[in-house]
């Protein structure tokens, strides 16, 4: 499945991409995901805070 088939609300801090999307049991979570091709990072929190941070703070070793 593709990142943007499943992110809602787009936001973009650097090469992450921060949006909303359905959590394991089906609530909406905020997921922050990095974009590089062969990143692979990702992290979903219950709030937008604590995504937008992860956002910040990530450093791609890919790029």
């Amino acid at each position: 499945m593709g990142l943007y088939r499943f992110l809602r609300e787009l936001h973009r801090v650097g090469h992450v991409t921060v949006g909303t999307s359905h959590g394991k049991r089906g609530q909406i979570a905020y997921v922050a995901a990095c974009t590089a091709e062969d990143c692979g990072w990702s992290v979903e929190y219950e709030e937008s805070s604590g995504a937008m941070a992860a956002a910040h703070g990530h450093r791609c070793r890919v790029r």
